[in-house]
């Protein structure tokens, strides 16, 4: 194998790496964690360690956290619940 190969062996898999765990992060924000299993065990096979992993994890539940400490407006209520009806 030659070093232009390798390289590019080695740049895809980092792409696919960094892929795998950006659908992992989407995943805890989402809440989709019957996606939880499948993308751990690709990312480790794709060569994340258990540090990036909890590192992407930890990232997704602070977003969370972060987005929750935001007060909603009328209208982010009525986009929510669409039966909701403000009296003035």
């Amino acid at each position: 194998m030659g070093v232009q190969t390798m390289r590019q062996t080695k740049a895809k898999m980092s792409h696919e790496r960094a892929s795998i765990l950006r659908a992992l992060k989407v995943a805890v924000v989402e809440g989709a964690t019957w996606r939880y299993d499948h993308l751990v065990a690709k990312a480790t096979a794709a060569g994340a360690t258990d540090e990036e992993i909890d590192a992407v994890a930890s990232d997704a539940i602070q977003t969370l956290l972060t987005g929750a400490e935001q007060p909603l407006t009328a209208r982010e209520l009525a986009h929510d619940w669409p039966v909701a009806e403000f009296r003035a």
